[in-house]
């Protein structure tokens, strides 16, 4: 039986979100297949490859391209229970963070997945800025030194329980306290969800497009996913409602391309080209033996 917790600062379910909840992003859902699915499913025959079995994955990328979901979809597909943790919400809640592990112990085999990990585990002195002026996005504020020492203990005791898979995420892998990364016991894989390609931004498209019940049926999706540059979930979310929006003040039955390209100058997007540049200034810098299996 499954602890349904009720509060914000974690909770155990059954996974409910698969892959196809999550639009586009194809190369992202095979690594994950590989590299959290396949260590749950298969561990023994893994182990007589000896392949190794990945201590811990941090997923690093945008915001609001789905990260959470694709570690929901993760336990789903591998049919382990799900345990999220809140980094954000951890903030001050030592004792809590305990019991999330204590709780991820208890329902192994599962996924453990800690989101916002850069507010547990901010890295000293990092530089956060995109390009000159921009700072978009960065945490408000971060652990103490105290709570971090608690949250890197806690990875280290999960270490080696049988059929606990550790998920992290953060929006930046250099904001991290590479104290989680680097040691090999810990967070040793790492996957780029990268900013959402014109093809990503079509699967995302679908997805709330398929939601709307009035809508023309020659909508061009695939030019609006093409003008939707820098777009990540939530904004492609906005655009399916301002164009909503656009069609119930001219009492239009139904939702047209005309709707949705007014939505398009009206809905900013939240990736900059200085922040899709920086992120793959990033990945390019990075280790590349880490985002093997």
């Amino acid at each position: 039986m499954h602890r349904k917790l009720q509060n914000i600062f974690y909770e155990v379910r059954d996974p409910v979100l698969g892959w196809d909840d999550v639009g586009g992003y194809l190369d992202v859902k095979e690594t994950l297949r590989e590299m959290v699915c396949l260590p749950l499913k298969k561990p023994e025959l893994i182990r007589r490859h000896n392949l190794g079995l990945p201590s811990g994955v941090m997923l690093w990328g945008p915001l609001g391209t789905g990260i959470t979901m694709l570690a929901e979809a993760c336990a789903k597909d591998a049919g382990v229970s799900f345990v999220y943790v809140s980094g954000q919400e951890m903030l001050g809640k030592g004792q809590e963070l305990i019991e999330a592990f204590d709780c991820a112990i208890h329902e192994a085999p599962c996924v453990l997945f800690i989101s916002d990990c850069e507010w547990l585990a901010p890295r000293a002195n990092c530089d956060y800025e995109w390009g000159p002026g921009n700072f978009r996005a960065i945490p408000p504020t971060f652990a103490d030194k105290e709570l971090t020492r608690l949250f890197i203990e806690q990875i280290d005791r999960i270490h080696g329980v049988e059929g606990l898979m550790l998920l992290g995420s953060c929006y930046r892998i250099d904001t991290v306290d590479q104290a989680i990364i680097k040691e090999k016991k810990r967070f040793n894989r790492k996957v780029f969800v990268h900013p959402p390609t014109a093809e990503d931004r079509l699967g995302i498209l679908d997805i709330y497009l398929q939601r709307m019940p009035n809508l023309a049926p020659d909508i061009d999706r695939r030019y609006l996913a093409q003008a939707a540059e820098g777009y990540v979930g939530w904004d492609i979310e906005s655009l399916c409602k301002r164009a909503t929006v656009n069609a119930i003040k001219e009492d239009a039955t139904q939702v047209t391309q005309a709707h949705f390209e007014r939505a398009l100058r009206e809905i900013r997007q939240f990736l900059t080209p200085d922040m899709t540049a920086k992120y793959y200034q990033i990945r390019e810098k990075d280790c590349p033996h880490h985002y093997e299996f």
